[in-house]
């Protein structure tokens, strides 16, 4: 009502003003750190599937087995599958075929 009459609001009082700057302050900080670190997460995730993708590419050509251009990335269930399961399958198939089918039944749990 004072500030209505006086015609002064909320950022004329000094302390009111440093207390919001500083809340925005601590706001866009909490902000940038909370989109740095899902950024962060999201490129690890990212490396990492790409790393378990040449892995595996070079698993089977070290084999002499033929691989497609987008192998194994392309793979339906391939991402979702545990490390033992992609490695074992790496290790043990005799195809790409081979490996796309056992990959795709480890998803219904058959390994």
């Amino acid at each position: 009502v004072l500030g209505a009459r006086d015609g002064t609001g909320p950022d004329d009082h000094h302390f009111l003003r440093s207390f919001r700057d500083e809340g925005r302050a601590e706001g866009r900080a909490q902000g940038r750190a909370e989109g740095r670190i899902e950024g962060l997460a999201a490129g690890r995730a990212e490396g990492l599937a790409e790393s378990r993708a040449l892995l595996v590419r070079q698993m089977l050509v070290s084999r002499n087995i033929a691989v497609s251009e987008g192998f194994p990335a392309d793979v339906p269930g391939f991402a979702e599958a545990p490390e033992d399961t992609v490695v074992r399958t790496a290790l043990t198939c005799d195809s790409e075929r081979d490996f796309r089918a056992r990959i795709s039944r480890s998803r219904g749990g058959i390994g």
